[in-house]
This record gives C-alpha cells, structure tokens and sequence, in this order.
C-alpha cells in the first residue's frame, strides 16, 4: 500500500501508450463469444501502431475476420500500487501472408500450450492510457 504520499492520475498520449505495451508481453484480448464479451490472456508484440496476438483457436475462437476487440495491458506494482494500464479497441483480422506470419511467429513467445495456428493483427481506432504515478 502507498504510504499516503501524493499520487497523480496521467492521461497517456497514444504514442506512450503503444510504447509502454510494448514494453510487455501479456495482455487481454476481449472479443464476442455467442453474444457475450468473452477475455483471455494472449501473448502480443507491438508492431508501429498495431498489436499482433497469437490466437491459439481453443482459447481465442474468433469467428469471424475483421472482428471489433478491445485488448488491455498494465503492470501495476502491488506494493505501491502505481503503474500503467493501456486499453485499445478496433477491429482484429487474421494475418494470412506467409512472410508476416513467419516473422510474428519468431517474434510472439506462446505461453499456452499447442501449435502456433492464428496469428491476428488488430488494427486500433481507440487507443487510451492511464499511468498512476
């Protein structure tokens, strides 16, 4: 817990957004699962102004390309409970060149298991950030 010392409440640009997700490699990608917002935990990398996700289908069944996601990132200390949270939504679709997908595969490190089978770039129209210093 904070000591009682003043906090602030920053409002991230969009360029220090993108730049502290890319900082991390763990997210949480919301998408539409029979109707109903549905979150899993998704490894990513930032790549200029897009998140690339690795979509294991067993975990992340996306049904359709060119789906409205929102994915979330932040590291929060627990102690002091300072740190960044960044949320952006836009429309996620499956990468299919086989030069991209073989360049995001050596860069995304799965943490769930199974065979790399979907890689999905999600293109944001909102990007938002707050950091907690």
């Amino acid at each position: 817990m904070v000591d009682g010392g003043a906090r602030e409440l920053r409002e991230l640009t969009n360029d220090d957004a993108l730049r502290l997700l890319g900082t991390v490699r763990f997210g949480r990608v919301v998408f539409t699962r029979h109707a109903l917002p549905t979150i899993r935990p998704v490894n990513h990398v930032v790549d200029g102004e897009h998140v690339i996700i690795y979509a294991n289908p067993s975990v992340v069944p996306m049904h359709s390309d060119r789906q409205v996601v929102s994915y979330e990132a932040d590291t929060i200390d627990h102690h002091t409970q300072l740190g960044w949270c960044v949320i952006l939504t836009g429309t996620a679709e499956a990468v299919l060149e086989s030069d991209e997908i073989a360049r995001y595969e050596r860069q995304i490190d799965p943490w769930l298991p199974g065979v790399l089978h979907r890689i999905v770039r999600i293109r944001p129209d909102i990007v938002t950030g707050i950091e907690l210093c």
